[in-house]
């Protein structure tokens, strides 16, 4: 098991290095930057104070943010309104969709099956690596803002980086294990990135609605990225948002390797 887990993270390390470095090189612009945007912070301010609030809301900015600028507004605002969530999501649902679906696409799983394994070990071996590498890209993606920060000499608050490595860790593996499950049921993988990209894009537009209108506010309780907001750098971690990140992973999972080891692997 630990065999096929670290084997599939070794095929895989160049996705997870590629998207990695993607977001470290938005981290180190947006640090770089921000000495003279904070400058501009208050002519911002005077600017955004015209747009409506429900508007600023959903894109994870307001005025009183640029008012009382800080490292955390900037990033709170450009990386981890959307730009985080949306790489976190892209990447836990193409791991998924390759790593049962596209194996029954290309026909290596029978491969991989004729081996003195498990079905069970097989599924857990395949999402634990999944799960390894989605985590190694979150504390990349996250905590890497302290030492970026020192080296611009930028101040920061080292809690709320700790703080947002956790939420965005739960956020990416409910992703994952919502995906994993389709992998399980579905024979192409692109079935699964359809099908899982569809209801990510779904939630965001929830997510986006319930905020410009107040009678559909509720609405954003049904999305992922109400649980897992920019909001995560001002307010806190939301605890029932931990819970239902931590229940969907272990549904999800539990659902996925029950349809596995069901299937017909054929079809």
């Amino acid at each position: 098991m630990f065999r096929i887990t670290w084997e599939t993270m070794k095929e895989r390390k160049w996705p997870m290095l590629i998207y990695s470095m993607s977001s470290i090189l938005l981290l180190l612009l947006y640090v770089a930057l921000y000495p003279s945007m904070a400058s501009q912070s208050q002519q911002l301010a005077e600017v955004m104070k015209s747009m409506p609030e429900a508007l600023m809301k959903a894109l994870g900015s307001s005025a009183a943010q640029l008012t009382n600028f800080s490292l955390e507004a900037l990033l709170a605002s450009k990386q981890f309104s959307v730009v985080f969530q949306a790489l976190a999501a892209i990447f836990a649902i193409s791991i998924a969709a390759n790593d049962l679906a596209g194996e029954i696409e290309t026909g290596t799983i029978e491969f991989l099956l004729s081996q003195p394994i498990s079905r069970t070990k097989l599924y857990f071996s395949r999402f634990f690596s999944g799960s390894l590498l989605l985590i190694i890209f979150c504390i990349l993606s996250t905590v890497t803002v302290i030492p970026i920060a020192k080296l611009f000499h930028v101040d920061y608050s080292a809690v709320v980086y700790w703080r947002l490595l956790f939420v965005s860790v739960l956020y990416s593996l409910a992703i994952y294990s919502f995906s994993y499950v389709l992998s399980a049921i579905f024979s192409v993988k692109g079935r699964v990135t359809g099908i899982a990209g569809g209801i990510i894009t779904l939630m965001y537009v929830v997510f986006i609605i319930s905020s410009l209108k107040e009678s559909l506010d509720k609405l954003k309780y049904l999305s992922f990225f109400h649980y897992f907001s920019a909001d995560v750098l001002y307010t806190g971690v939301d605890k029932l948002g931990v819970w239902i990140f931590i229940a969907i992973i272990i549904i999800c999972t539990t659902a996925g390797a029950l349809v596995f080891n069901q299937r017909d692997i054929s079809t």
